[in-house]
């Protein structure tokens, strides 16, 4: 008898938990516009309430769908599912965990474009980033993330100091 996978009925669970939450986020994706209330059906779309969260919803969906493919490709090919865990360090990533809750209690305090500038860098220095890849990567994605947040989608992040 073959091990190797060949249809849906022989799909480990991780592979039917992502395409029920693919469905799941199209599904709401589909009804998002009845559960934003008021909704603004005049409104241009990208100044809709509902374009971050359908959006975002469009994303999970299409990234859920793509990884089963990119899965059943792997198991075709005799590739790995697993990843390797010898270069694993948990040190590292309970730092980028603490770094992550300092920089969600720095946004409303601080401001988004600082806090996330200063989380770009603390995290390009644990992840031990070149410096010049760390300052070009730090400050072009925080002000990118900034101008499409802050300034076309209005994202509000509270009273800061700063910007």
């Amino acid at each position: 008898m073959s091990n190797k996978l060949t249809g849906l009925g022989s799909w480990p669970w991780d592979r039917w938990l992502l395409l029920a939450l693919s469905c799941a986020a199209l599904c709401i994706w589909q009804l998002s516009p009845l559960l934003i209330q008021p909704y603004p059906h005049n409104a241009n779309w990208f100044e809709s309430a509902a374009l971050f969260p359908q959006l975002s919803l469009l994303i999970v969906a299409v990234g859920g769908l793509f990884e089963i493919y990119q899965r059943r490709h792997q198991s075709e090919s005799g590739e790995s599912e697993e990843l390797d865990s010898s270069a694993v360090d948990i040190r590292d990533a309970i730092a980028m965990l603490v770094a992550f809750g300092i920089y969600m209690l720095a946004v409303p305090a601080v401001g988004y474009l600082v806090s996330t500038l200063a989380f770009l860098l603390v995290g390009c220095w644990l992840l031990k980033f070149e410096r010049r890849t760390s300052l070009l990567l730090a400050f072009s994605l925080s002000f990118i993330m900034w101008v499409i947040f802050v300034q076309i989608l209005k994202v509000y992040f509270g009273h800061s100091w700063l910007f």
